[in-house]
């Protein structure tokens, strides 16, 4: 049994990103060929089991992948830090959609993030589970972490807003210290990490992501060469206790 965790970020090309066309072709190799699974879900002993991720819930979520998802009939997790969250925003589509991802995180009133009522929209369609990405986006791998006001209270803002439960985390930066992740594992059911592997299933106490930004080909991190990689890079970041 194989499941990949796949980590995006942007709709638009990019380091931290995919142009709108290349995650539309993308998606639609995945619909054709993949299960697409949240997690928890069932897997397939016999399929290649995918979750989508995407970190940071910029507003081109929203506004491009969110109906991506749609037409190709996938779900996805999107992974919020909730400092960012505004009730509204009085920017046009256009300017959130151009607003650099370094004002955005310096100035979320400007509207580059997803708004509350966005989030509870996609949360009631049933095609996005909403997961806590931290409260400021901070790592957490430093002793000074406040780790309740990041793990803890996340989970509660989010599920008050959006009106369902959240039982996932995803680490910001994919870094957490040992105490970082007890407390994660307290308070989620699911915690998710970088780590370039892919997973046996849902019960590891941490589960690896996939980076899947600036793709130069929609089916380019499911080809057999990768999906080897995939599987050594799982024991090898076992054997180092990663």
């Amino acid at each position: 049994m194989r499941l990949l965790a796949l980590m995006y970020h942007r709709a638009r090309a990019g380091q931290h990103g995919n142009a709108p066309d290349m995650l539309d072709r993308h998606f639609a190799h995945i619909a054709k060929h993949c299960r697409c699974v949240l997690p928890g879900e069932g897997l397939k002993p016999d399929a290649l089991n995918v979750c989508l991720t995407f970190d940071d819930g910029y507003f081109d979520f929203y506004a491009i992948i969110f109906p991506l998802l749609k037409k190709h009939g996938l779900r996805a997790l999107l992974a919020v830090p909730t400092s960012v969250v505004r009730e509204r925003s009085d920017a046009s589509a256009e300017a959130r959609l151009r607003a650099p991802a370094d004002i955005n995180a310096a100035h979320p009133n400007h509207g580059g993030f997803c708004t509350w009522p966005e989030l509870r929209e996609m949360a009631e369609s049933g095609c996005v589970t909403i997961a806590a990405h931290g409260f400021t986006h901070i790592r957490l791998d430093h002793a000074d972490v406040d780790l309740h006001t990041e793990v803890v209270v996340p989970q509660t803002l989010l599920s008050a807003r959006i009106g369902r439960a959240v039982d996932s985390f995803v680490f910001p930066f994919g870094r957490f210290s040992p105490v970082a992740l007890r407390k994660v594992s307290q308070t989620y059911r699911y915690a998710f990490r970088i780590g370039g592997a892919d997973n046996l299933g849902w019960n590891a106490r941490v589960l690896y992501r996939i980076d899947a930004d600036a793709m130069t080909a929609p089916d380019r991190l499911f080809r057999q060469p990768r999906l080897a990689l995939y599987r050594a890079r799982h024991y090898w970041n076992r054997a180092r206790g990663r």
